[in-house]
């Protein structure tokens, strides 16, 4: 069934209610413009799919959406507007309706040529610099998900004062001269470059703490692609994943340690879709911690993951949260979390602040601490010092360190 195909089997089912838009972070965050919602998304996927000879321009709509998922546990017939937008971004890469991305189509141009959305595999390395790993079959695999947010950060906060015209403008000049966005290098937050190399190497202490012996790939270790999945770009990411398979089988890897979720989420569940005989087994790393922890006298909330609690991936860290502390879930939770805006910050950070700060708000009204199991949610939430990611809360309760 090709995408056009499985966009109209979706959308044909859909009975208009609306119930999904009481639950998508997007509708509001665009002033309830409905074709910024979960519904409005599904509408105008159906009619664009049938209306192919008209010049439409969908990019925004399909961009925007989260693909937190949140939709499809409000939808009485199970529709997923997520699944929907992918669809939807997979076919405009395709070029089957209106002109690409130019700042999706600059990071997938880098991916393929440097194996990172901003050219940095180098920089993604050094906050391992010091630290002795084991000579192991079974590896970490950052997803370079905790070394990119000083940059994106850096690179949004210059953004607030640049027309999105312009930023397009300067995209395609990137993506002709694609060797430009190395120098996204010397332009980062240097006190989140510090927070989030803290944060890595707490996870390896937790880990190594809990008995575990692993390897680390250093600069070797591979971009895993999520942004060419998340843009749209399938046939790029079919034969990207491919490789990156084929090298991790060229170095005996037998399990990776997921660190955060949408690396988790993209091994676990998207490579076994395009690699006949995936055989490498995919853990989340608070699955492996097995340490003597001590009691906080603190109450806590949490962020729960989108791609791990809407996506249906399992993990053990609020099974631990709630051992040693007093957690206090706000009123969205569970299956009805609301995602943090983190997957919409380079695309339209304005949108991602948006959604950001009302999550932080809700969070902050059920308790003064958060706790995060995700990068995206710490860099998108950290709006004071009460933010605080997984493995440092842990890290900080380990009786005997």
């Amino acid at each position: 069934m090709n995408t056009i195909n499985k966009i109209e089997e979706i959308t044909d089912k859909c009975i208009k209610c609306g119930f999904c838009e009481s639950v998508c972070p997007t509708l509001p965050a665009f002033k309830y413009n409905s074709i910024y919602g979960a519904r409005g998304r599904v509408i105008l996927a159906g009619y664009a799919v049938n209306h192919m000879d008209e010049p439409l321009k969908l990019d925004d709509s399909f961009y925007s959406c989260l693909d937190c998922f949140a939709c499809e546990n409000a939808c009485p017939v199970g529709i997923n507007a997520g699944v929907v937008s992918e669809l939807l971004k997979e076919s405009i890469t395709e070029q089957k309706f209106n002109e690409k991305n130019p700042l999706a189509e600059m990071m997938k141009d880098a991916i393929l040529k440097y194996e990172n959305p901003l050219g940095l595999k180098d920089q993604c390395s050094q906050w391992s610099d010091g630290i002795e790993f084991d000579k192991s079959d079974t590896i970490i695999l950052t997803g370079d998900m905790y070394q990119l947010m000083p940059y994106t950060r850096f690179i949004n906060k210059a953004r607030k004062y640049i027309d999105s015209a312009i930023v397009n403008s300067f995209s395609k000049i990137i993506s002709k001269n694609i060797n430009l966005i190395t120098l996204s290098r010397h332009f980062y937050d240097k006190n989140l470059r510090i927070k989030m190399d803290y944060e890595l190497k707490n996870i390896v202490y937790l880990l190594k703490k809990s008995g575990l012996k692993f390897d680390y790939l250093g600069q070797e270790e591979p971009y895993p692609g999520m942004f060419l999945y998340d843009l749209g770009y399938i046939n790029e990411f079919k034969e990207y994943s491919k490789n990156i398979y084929k090298f991790l089988k060229s170095k005996n890897v037998k399990t990776i340690i997921a660190i955060d979720p949408h690396t988790y989420d993209l091994l676990k569940n998207k490579y076994p879709l395009f690699i006949r005989d995936f055989d490498i087994n995919i853990v989340y790393y608070t699955d492996l911690i097995n340490l003597n922890l001590k009691k906080s006298d603190e109450k806590i909330t949490v962020q729960e993951p989108c791609h791990m609690v809407l996506h249906n991936n399992s993990y053990r860290a609020m099974d631990i949260l709630n051992n040693i502390s007093d957690v206090k879930l706000p009123d969205r939770n569970g299956k009805t979390t609301m995602c943090c805006g983190g997957p919409d910050e380079l695309l339209y950070p304005e949108i991602s602040y948006s959604i950001s700060r009302k999550r932080y708000e809700d969070l902050k009204k059920t308790a003064d601490k958060i706790v995060t199991v995700c990068p995206l949610c710490y860099n998108n939430l950290s709006y004071d010092d009460n933010v605080i990611d997984f493995s440092e809360f842990v890290r900080n309760l380990i009786i005997n360190d």
